[in-house]
């Protein structure tokens, strides 16, 4: 989805790649323009390029627009790539590419009426989205330990082992420590990861066990989190796909943490 900020279609390719270099500010703190266009006859584009690589999301990020009403066809791109390696998400980086090609974007309105970019079709793409188990380390660490503060409970030495079970579930296994002034508990947290054909990332059967009058003390401050988050789908990719199907979606653990997916329009 890439909202123009325009009521009126933009009439060249210049005037294209200014309006998505804008938007694309006003989310992110870029280095340089992240638009690239090379034309074909406006408005069939030979290659529209994105790159956020070392781009970091903004701390008051606008919200995603909504479509109010039904989309026509925009542009045809014979080739379009979007790169994000790394893109820094407040406390993690993730790695993004999605490449394809045949390309149709449609336009759309907004509530404010203006114009929002949807991919509506391609002939063929894949996606790829990555991150290191030190930075999901590093996020689970800051989400415990916001939990566990306001009990005066400090949350330190933080593990993360992931285990495949099949190409779309994980078991996940959280081990870290939780002290309150002298005294202090080894805790281990439980769940599983699913993925699901829309990217749905799934977090369930979480539990926290641990031994000792410590470890119940900081259990019990981590489950009503663990609760409120269980059960509960995290969208990775928010983009209108139109009439594009994913397949071959696979969720997959080593160094990384690493979602793939292949697109491509319905016959």
């Amino acid at each position: 989805m890439f909202p123009l900020k325009a009521a009126i279609f933009p009439s060249s390719a210049t005037d294209l790649a200014h309006l998505l270099n804008e938007n694309l500010r006003r989310l992110f703190l870029v280095d340089a323009d992240p638009v690239s266009i090379r034309e074909g006859t406006y408005p069939q584009l030979e290659e529209l390029s994105i790159s956020l690589d070392g781009a970091r999301l903004r701390a008051d990020p606008p919200r995603p627009p909504v479509i109010a009403d039904k989309t026509s066809p925009a542009l045809k791109v014979d080739q379009l790539a979007l790169t994000a390696s790394p893109l820094s998400l407040g406390p993690v980086a993730i790695h993004l590419s999605l490449s394809a090609r045949e390309v149709q974007l449609g336009q759309g309105k907004d509530s404010n009426d203006q114009i929002v970019l949807t991919l509506e079709g391609a002939a063929e793409g894949q996606i790829e989205i990555s991150l290191t188990q030190s930075d999901l380390e590093t996020l689970i660490a800051e989400l415990a330990q916001n939990q566990a503060s306001k009990q005066g409970v400090t949350i330190e030495g933080v593990q993360l082992k992931l285990h495949q079970k099949n190409p779309h579930s994980l078991a996940a296994e959280v081990r870290l420590r939780a002290r309150k002034l002298f005294l202090s508990a080894s805790i281990q947290v439980t769940g599983q990861l699913d993925l699901d054909d829309q990217l749905n990332l799934k977090i369930s059967n979480l539990n926290c066990t641990g031994d000792g009058g410590m470890a119940t003390v900081a259990c019990g401050v981590l489950k009503p989190y663990l609760q409120k988050i269980d059960g509960r789908e995290f969208p990775l990719m928010s983009l209108p796909l139109g009439e594009i199907r994913l397949r071959d979606v696979r969720l997959s653990v080593g160094d990384k943490l690493c979602v793939t997916a292949e697109f491509g329009s319905t016959s």
